[in-house]
């Protein structure tokens, strides 16, 4: 690396690393109802080496039973949980390190496939994207999807060359299984389809091909263990090492087309694929502003001439070595169609396998103009910095105000003030979280809030956070305000104030907290 561009790269990733660091754990301020599972599980493994409700080292966890969840971001939690404590920074820290390193991925990949000058540019396109900014400032488990098949994909190009790699690489593939449900379907068309090229090809050996499948299906076992037995309906696994859990109440495979195909499902889901990734229109704000999108709504045409370009020059490539790497790059944005073709009516978040080939692509599409007409480009470069100060502009103020009702910041304010009253024994906490209605969010959220010690929950123990209560089910009770509620004297109760009519018995207000009420039932 020259020096002038080594100067450029590290700009580029001291920038974006500063940016993501500024009011980072504030904004978004509060927690995510997935981000706080995902904390309360880790931070149970880091004490107790279970997740909260006791399955020792799970493959994948129950979390909210009709729906689990990932565990690679929550195993990788744990060590800044023990060194920083319960708290946001430590629960985002990992999936802002995960972004980070996927910047310098991105410029790998680009100087390995392409050139050093067309890897500051994919670089710096990652830096200022819209979709890498929102996801490095906060942790949903499917979000390390991305970053671990990214590094998996760069060390399967250099394995092409050195062998070492090419395990290496199997190994990350292999995380991938542990980062989101999805991988199951992606990665292994993926890999398949490539290997038989690379065989036909003769850039691998078929004995090379079966090491790397026996060291994937090793590193991938338990989840997979995990999808045989929720299949076939078999009991649990308990192992020394992990556990595959059966989980009865799953309902994911209802997203799956090939489960339940349809015509009709399968060209929703192509509709919904191209309002996500390519005209972009709005998405739940936690991951794309509306003004913005994803991508900016100014990389459509350079995201579909870069496409069709390098699919061109991928066709007409002679030499085998060099269409053999570009190949798979073409493979990584297939792959993200696929997925996004057989996921129900995918949104950001579900198809975030495909920005980072789509980035690619649209970085192709700005080079091929920018080599050819000079002042365009450094126009286009301009129009891009200008849309990231006013996305900047927007995140900082707009956004960081309407995403705390998103994020529970006044729950989660109001149920740690009505945990620290000792006065009463019993809470009684509504399940209106000023956004939705969700019995099980109110539980996971309290958790969170009140830092309640995952042995306390499984009621191993009276005592969390120094202090002996009564055990957990006498203690918090989550009620829902469309239906009968218990009364009781003695107890506390957090309602929100929209429900207060909804009660049937005289009450005493104890505290206001915003849109949220601490009350007693009145004498």
């Amino acid at each position: 690396m020259r020096k002038r561009q080594k100067a450029i790269f590290w700009g580029i990733l001291l920038a974006a690393v500063a940016i993501r660091l500024a009011g980072f754990g504030a904004i978004p301020a509060g927690i995510n109802q997935d981000e706080a599972m995902a904390a309360v599980d880790a931070w149970a493994l880091s004490k107790y080496g279970t997740d909260r409700f006791g399955m020792f080292l799970p493959a994948h966890f129950e979390a909210w039973g009709y729906g689990q969840m990932s565990v690679l971001l929550s195993y990788c939690m744990i060590p800044f949980l023990k060194v920083l404590g319960f708290g946001t920074v430590a629960v985002r820290l990992p999936q802002l390190l995960a972004s980070c390193g996927s910047m310098i991925l991105m410029y790998l990949v680009g100087r390995k496939l392409f050139s050093e000058r067309f890897a500051l540019l994919v670089m710096g396109l990652v830096a200022i994207n819209p979709w890498h900014f929102m996801q490095s400032r906060w942790s949903l488990d499917c979000n390390l999807f991305p970053h671990v098949f990214l590094l998996a994909f760069y060390l399967l190009l250099l394995g092409l060359e050195k062998r070492r790699y090419l395990y290496l690489s199997m190994i990350c593939f292999g995380l991938t299984f542990y980062c989101y449900g999805i991988a199951v379907y992606a990665v292994i068309p993926f890999l398949v389809v490539y290997a038989a090229w690379c065989i036909w090809k003769k850039q691998l050996r078929v004995w090379e091909v079966l090491c790397c499948v026996l060291v994937f299906s090793v590193v991938a076992l338990p989840e997979i263990l995990v999808m045989a037995v929720n299949f076939f309906g078999w009991h649990t696994i308990e192992t020394p090492f992990f556990t595959a859990g059966y989980f009865p109440d799953s309902v994911r495979s209802n997203d799956i087309l090939f489960l339940h195909f349809s015509f009709g499902q399968l060209w929703r889901n192509f509709l919904a694929m191209t309002r996500t990734c390519l005209i972009q229109t709005p998405d739940q704000i936690y991951n794309a502003l509306p003004a913005f999108g994803p991508m900016y709504h100014i990389s459509i045409p350079f995201m579909v001439l870069g496409t069709a370009l390098y699919t061109k020059a991928l066709f007409v490539e002679k030499d085998v070595k060099v269409k053999t790497g570009k190949l798979a790059l073409w493979g990584f944005l297939l792959t993200g169609i696929w997925v996004g073709l057989v996921t129900y009516e995918v949104n950001v978040n579900r198809i975030n396998i495909i920005f980072f080939p789509l980035l690619f692509m649209c970085g192709y599409g700005i080079w091929v103009i920018a080599r050819g007409f000079k002042r365009i480009g450094i126009g286009i470069i301009s129009a891009y910095l200008l849309c990231f100060g006013l996305f900047l502009g927007s995140y900082f103020t707009d956004f960081a105000r309407e995403i705390q009702t998103c994020f529970n910041v006044n729950f989660l304010e109001a149920v740690q003030e009505a945990d620290s009253l000792e006065k009463y024994e019993r809470l009684y906490i509504t399940a209106h979280m000023d956004w939705q209605y969700n019995v099980k969010m109110s539980e996971i959220l309290t958790q969170y809030a009140c830092e309640i010690d995952p042995g306390y929950y499984q009621e191993k123990t009276n005592i969390t956070g120094g202090r002996k209560l009564l055990p957990y089910t006498q203690r918090y009770h989550y009620i829902d305000l469309n239906y009968p509620t218990e009364t009781d004297p003695e107890g506390l109760y957090l309602i929100h104030e929209s429900e207060l009519g909804k009660l049937s018995f005289s009450y005493e207000i104890v505290k206001k907290l915003g849109r949220y009420v601490l009350l007693t039932i009145g004498q």
